[in-house]
């Protein structure tokens, strides 16, 4: 079996660390010229309360599912009422609409994540979350939880290249496979085989900066730690292939 473990010195900025206690806006509204469908006096209105997303604690992202009508329409988010902050495709402010084609009533799950400001639904673009052994550490109510968010792998540029980035992680042997859709239906473990084995990897030192990464083409999930020196490299090896060994199936 070929573990999915790519050790390298992680130098970047983190820019999606375990997420930080920050000043989430008051509201966040789904405008565009689908509003009128769903409840709202017209479309375009920052302050209509009937398609605003609900924050939830627990996953620390602002999300709700509607039954939007057939049609062809555009949204983006406006957050605290107004136009004067708004975020469009790839995560970007006064950003483009993002596009909605629907060819009949269907449910339609909105996302927009307030840390990086990515706005994307679940017909859209794919909602790959890596539920494992080390999402208490994160903040989710349990381990191996597909709908916790707060292990939710984000790909703002739309390159088809997922990740999520945290140092919030003991020192320990973890594992963790990949789930779309925020349930096990699809998953995809250790190579990217579809109901595949856990991937396990191993976090050397407290609070170390690590890489959850899913390629959309491939299906294949990896994870990339710092390198570890000397006698903890040993450690690290031996302690990942013990895990391998031991890697079950979800």
């Amino acid at each position: 079996m070929l573990l999915a473990i790519a050790r390298v010195a992680l130098l970047a900025v983190c820019v999606w660390c375990a997420r930080p206690a920050h000043a989430e806006p008051s509201s966040v509204t789904l405008v565009g010229s689908l509003q009128n469908e769903l409840g709202c006096s017209g479309d375009w209105q920052a302050d209509c309360a009937a398609t605003g997303l609900y924050f939830d604690g627990s996953d620390g992202v602002w999300q709700r599912s509607l039954f939007v009508p057939a049609g062809v329409f555009e949204y983006k988010v406006a957050l605290d009422g107004s136009f004067a902050e708004n975020y469009g495709a790839n995560a970007q402010p006064n950003g483009p609409n993002l596009p909605l084609d629907l060819a009949a009533l269907q449910s339609v799950k909105f996302y927009y994540d307030d840390a990086t400001h990515w706005v994307t639904d679940s017909l859209g673009g794919r909602i790959v979350v890596a539920p494992g052994s080390y999402q208490s550490e994160l903040g989710c109510p349990g381990d191996w939880q597909p709908d916790c968010l707060r292990s939710w792998l984000e790909d703002p540029d739309g390159d088809g290249v997922y990740e999520r980035t945290t140092t919030a992680l003991p020192a320990g042997v973890y594992e963790f496979k990949i789930a779309i859709g925020e349930a096990w239906d699809e998953n995809y473990g250790d190579g990217g085989t579809p109901n595949g084995a856990n991937v396990p990897f191993v976090v050397p030192t407290d609070f170390a900066l690590v890489r959850f990464r899913f390629i959309g083409a491939t299906n294949v999930p990896s994870v990339l730690v710092p390198e570890a020196g000397g006698a903890a490299a040993a450690l690290v090896a031996s302690t990942a292939l013990a895990a391998m060994r031991r890697s079950r199936r979800r």
